[in-house]
Protein backbone atom coordinates (compact mmCIF):
# COMPACT_ATOMS: atom_id res chain seq x y z
CA UNK A 1 0.00 0.00 0.00
CA UNK A 2 1.17 3.51 -0.81
CA UNK A 3 -1.08 5.71 1.34
CA UNK A 4 -3.23 5.59 4.44
CA UNK A 5 -5.74 7.90 6.10
CA UNK A 6 -7.94 7.84 9.19
CA UNK A 7 -11.67 8.38 8.65
CA UNK A 8 -13.54 9.25 11.88
CA UNK A 9 -16.84 7.42 12.36
CA UNK A 10 -19.54 10.07 12.85
CA UNK A 11 -21.86 8.01 15.05
CA UNK A 12 -18.99 6.60 17.15
CA UNK A 13 -17.00 9.57 18.53
CA UNK A 14 -13.32 8.81 19.03
CA UNK A 15 -13.33 5.83 16.67
CA UNK A 16 -12.20 5.69 13.07
CA UNK A 17 -11.55 3.49 10.06
CA UNK A 18 -8.02 3.26 8.76
CA UNK A 19 -8.00 3.18 4.96
CA UNK A 20 -4.93 2.08 3.03
CA UNK A 21 -4.66 2.26 -0.76
CA UNK A 22 -2.29 2.01 -3.70
CA UNK A 23 -1.70 4.70 -6.33
CA UNK A 24 -4.76 5.24 -8.47
CA UNK A 25 -6.93 3.48 -5.86
CA UNK A 26 -6.34 0.16 -7.61
CA UNK A 27 -6.56 -1.58 -4.26
CA UNK A 28 -8.14 -0.27 -1.07
CA UNK A 29 -8.12 -1.97 2.34
CA UNK A 30 -10.38 -0.97 5.22
CA UNK A 31 -9.28 -1.56 8.81
CA UNK A 32 -11.11 -1.07 12.08
CA UNK A 33 -9.36 -1.61 15.40
CA UNK A 34 -6.44 -3.25 13.52
CA UNK A 35 -8.79 -5.77 11.90
CA UNK A 36 -9.31 -5.94 8.13
CA UNK A 37 -12.97 -5.17 7.43
CA UNK A 38 -12.85 -5.49 3.65
CA UNK A 39 -10.93 -4.84 0.45
CA UNK A 40 -11.80 -3.36 -2.93
CA UNK A 41 -9.85 -4.12 -6.10
CA UNK A 42 -10.22 -1.79 -9.06
CA UNK A 43 -10.89 1.95 -9.08
CA UNK A 44 -13.87 1.50 -11.43
CA UNK A 45 -15.85 0.03 -8.54
CA UNK A 46 -15.03 3.06 -6.41
CA UNK A 47 -16.19 5.50 -9.07
CA UNK A 48 -19.65 3.89 -9.01
CA UNK A 49 -19.49 3.26 -5.28
CA UNK A 50 -19.15 -0.12 -3.63
CA UNK A 51 -20.39 -1.45 -0.28
CA UNK A 52 -19.78 -4.37 2.03
CA UNK A 53 -21.21 -5.42 5.39
CA UNK A 54 -19.26 -5.37 8.63
CA UNK A 55 -19.73 -5.32 12.38
CA UNK A 56 -20.17 -1.53 12.07
CA UNK A 57 -22.96 -1.92 9.53
CA UNK A 58 -22.82 -1.23 5.81
CA UNK A 59 -19.54 0.41 4.77
CA UNK A 60 -19.61 2.30 1.46
CA UNK A 61 -16.55 3.54 -0.41
CA UNK A 62 -16.88 6.03 -3.26
CA UNK A 63 -14.56 8.33 -5.13
CA UNK A 64 -15.70 11.94 -4.98
CA UNK A 65 -15.37 14.41 -7.84
CA UNK A 66 -13.34 17.63 -7.84
CA UNK A 67 -11.09 16.75 -6.14
CA UNK A 68 -10.89 12.99 -6.63
CA UNK A 69 -10.62 11.60 -3.11
CA UNK A 70 -12.11 8.68 -1.27
CA UNK A 71 -15.37 9.16 0.63
CA UNK A 72 -16.26 6.69 3.37
CA UNK A 73 -19.83 6.17 4.58
CA UNK A 74 -20.54 3.96 7.59
CA UNK A 75 -24.11 2.76 8.07
CA UNK A 76 -25.51 5.79 6.22
CA UNK A 77 -23.26 8.40 7.86
CA UNK A 78 -20.47 10.20 6.02
CA UNK A 79 -17.13 10.49 7.75
CA UNK A 80 -16.53 14.15 8.72
CA UNK A 81 -13.47 14.30 6.43
CA UNK A 82 -15.41 13.31 3.29
CA UNK A 83 -15.32 15.87 0.49
CA UNK A 84 -18.97 15.02 -0.25
CA UNK A 85 -20.09 15.34 3.37
CA UNK A 86 -23.69 16.73 3.41
CA UNK A 87 -22.74 19.69 5.62
CA UNK A 88 -20.00 20.70 3.17
CA UNK A 89 -22.42 20.34 0.26
CA UNK A 90 -24.99 22.42 2.15
CA UNK A 91 -22.44 25.22 2.59
CA UNK A 92 -21.91 25.24 -1.17
CA UNK A 93 -25.65 25.80 -1.65
CA UNK A 94 -25.33 29.32 -0.28
CA UNK A 95 -24.78 30.34 -3.92
CA UNK A 96 -28.43 29.50 -4.60
CA UNK A 97 -29.53 32.05 -2.04
CA UNK A 98 -27.16 34.70 -3.37
CA UNK A 99 -28.95 34.22 -6.70
CA UNK A 100 -32.34 34.33 -4.98
CA UNK A 101 -31.41 37.59 -3.22
CA UNK A 102 -30.48 39.16 -6.56
CA UNK A 103 -33.73 37.89 -8.08
CA UNK A 104 -35.73 39.19 -5.09
CA UNK A 105 -34.23 42.67 -5.48
CA UNK A 106 -35.19 42.81 -9.17
CA UNK A 107 -38.67 41.44 -8.49
CA UNK A 108 -39.09 43.89 -5.61
CA UNK A 109 -38.30 46.90 -7.78
CA UNK A 110 -40.77 45.63 -10.40
CA UNK A 111 -43.50 45.29 -7.76
CA UNK A 112 -42.79 48.77 -6.43
CA UNK A 113 -43.10 50.09 -9.96
CA UNK A 114 -46.45 48.35 -10.40
CA UNK A 115 -47.91 49.83 -7.20
CA UNK A 116 -46.36 53.30 -7.41
CA UNK A 117 -49.75 54.86 -8.18
CA UNK A 118 -51.43 52.96 -5.35
CA UNK A 119 -49.92 54.38 -2.10
CA UNK A 120 -51.50 51.86 0.29
CA UNK A 121 -50.39 48.87 -1.77
CA UNK A 122 -46.98 50.47 -2.35
CA UNK A 123 -46.36 50.75 1.40
CA UNK A 124 -47.26 47.09 1.88
CA UNK A 125 -45.07 46.02 -1.06
CA UNK A 126 -42.06 47.92 0.27
CA UNK A 127 -42.51 46.50 3.78
CA UNK A 128 -42.91 42.93 2.55
CA UNK A 129 -39.87 43.17 0.28
CA UNK A 130 -37.69 44.53 3.08
CA UNK A 131 -38.71 41.66 5.38
CA UNK A 132 -38.17 39.10 2.61
CA UNK A 133 -34.73 40.52 1.82
CA UNK A 134 -33.70 40.33 5.50
CA UNK A 135 -34.90 36.72 5.75
CA UNK A 136 -33.01 35.74 2.61
CA UNK A 137 -29.90 37.46 3.95
CA UNK A 138 -30.17 35.45 7.18
CA UNK A 139 -30.58 32.29 5.13
CA UNK A 140 -27.52 32.85 2.96
CA UNK A 141 -25.29 33.81 5.90
CA UNK A 142 -26.15 30.69 7.90
CA UNK A 143 -26.39 28.25 4.98
CA UNK A 144 -22.82 29.34 4.29
CA UNK A 145 -22.06 28.09 7.82
CA UNK A 146 -23.74 24.75 7.11
CA UNK A 147 -26.94 25.34 9.16
CA UNK A 148 -29.87 23.24 7.83
CA UNK A 149 -32.49 25.46 9.53
CA UNK A 150 -31.30 28.37 7.40
CA UNK A 151 -31.95 26.37 4.24
CA UNK A 152 -35.44 25.52 5.50
CA UNK A 153 -36.03 29.21 6.27
CA UNK A 154 -34.99 30.31 2.79
CA UNK A 155 -37.03 27.51 1.22
CA UNK A 156 -40.18 28.48 3.17
CA UNK A 157 -39.82 32.19 2.35
CA UNK A 158 -39.26 31.46 -1.35
CA UNK A 159 -42.24 29.06 -1.40
CA UNK A 160 -44.48 31.61 0.32
CA UNK A 161 -43.48 34.38 -2.09
CA UNK A 162 -44.03 32.05 -5.03
CA UNK A 163 -47.53 31.17 -3.84
CA UNK A 164 -48.42 34.84 -3.30
CA UNK A 165 -47.12 35.79 -6.75
CA UNK A 166 -49.04 32.93 -8.34
CA UNK A 167 -52.24 33.98 -6.55
CA UNK A 168 -51.83 37.59 -7.69
CA UNK A 169 -51.35 36.48 -11.29
CA UNK A 170 -54.26 34.05 -11.30
CA UNK A 171 -56.57 36.56 -9.62
CA UNK A 172 -55.74 39.14 -12.27
CA UNK A 173 -54.61 41.72 -9.71
CA UNK A 174 -51.28 42.02 -11.54
CA UNK A 175 -50.36 40.95 -15.03
CA UNK A 176 -47.67 41.37 -17.65
CA UNK A 177 -45.15 39.48 -19.73
CA UNK A 178 -42.25 40.11 -17.32
CA UNK A 179 -44.31 38.91 -14.37
CA UNK A 180 -45.01 35.66 -16.24
CA UNK A 181 -41.27 35.32 -16.90
CA UNK A 182 -40.55 35.88 -13.20
CA UNK A 183 -43.10 33.21 -12.31
CA UNK A 184 -41.43 30.71 -14.64
CA UNK A 185 -38.10 31.50 -12.98
CA UNK A 186 -39.71 31.03 -9.56
CA UNK A 187 -41.00 27.59 -10.55
CA UNK A 188 -37.49 26.65 -11.71
CA UNK A 189 -36.10 27.85 -8.39
CA UNK A 190 -38.70 25.85 -6.48
CA UNK A 191 -37.75 22.66 -8.31
CA UNK A 192 -34.07 23.25 -7.55
CA UNK A 193 -34.71 23.95 -3.85
CA UNK A 194 -36.99 20.91 -3.50
CA UNK A 195 -34.38 18.63 -5.11
CA UNK A 196 -31.72 19.86 -2.68
CA UNK A 197 -33.89 19.49 0.40
CA UNK A 198 -32.40 16.00 0.68
CA UNK A 199 -28.97 17.54 1.27
CA UNK A 200 -30.31 19.80 4.03
CA UNK A 201 -32.06 16.81 5.61
CA UNK A 202 -28.86 14.73 5.41
CA UNK A 203 -26.87 17.59 6.98
CA UNK A 204 -29.37 17.83 9.84
CA UNK A 205 -29.08 14.07 10.36
CA UNK A 206 -25.28 14.23 10.56
CA UNK A 207 -25.24 17.28 12.84
CA UNK A 208 -27.00 15.29 15.55
CA UNK A 209 -23.54 14.00 16.35
CA UNK A 210 -20.69 16.18 17.54
CA UNK A 211 -17.94 16.26 14.94
CA UNK A 212 -14.75 14.65 16.29
CA UNK A 213 -11.40 16.40 16.02
CA UNK A 214 -8.27 14.47 15.05
CA UNK A 215 -4.78 15.88 14.60
CA UNK A 216 -3.39 13.20 12.23
CA UNK A 217 -6.02 12.64 9.55
CA UNK A 218 -4.05 13.74 6.48
CA UNK A 219 -2.95 11.23 3.86
CA UNK A 220 0.40 9.75 4.71
CA UNK A 221 2.79 7.57 2.75
CA UNK A 222 3.51 4.18 4.19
Amino acid sequence: MDYEKKYPITQSPGEYLLIQWTRGYKQVDVYYDNELMGSVNGSAKLVKGTSFTSDLGLITLKLSEKPVTLDVIVDGYHSPVNVSHPVKELKAMSMYFYTIIAFALVAGFVEIGIFQDWPEALLIAVGVNVVVFILYLISVLFVREGKPWAYYLGFCVFSFCTLISLWLLLSGMIWGFMLCVFMAIRFGGMVLLIINLKTANAAAKHLRYKQPVFDDLLDSKL
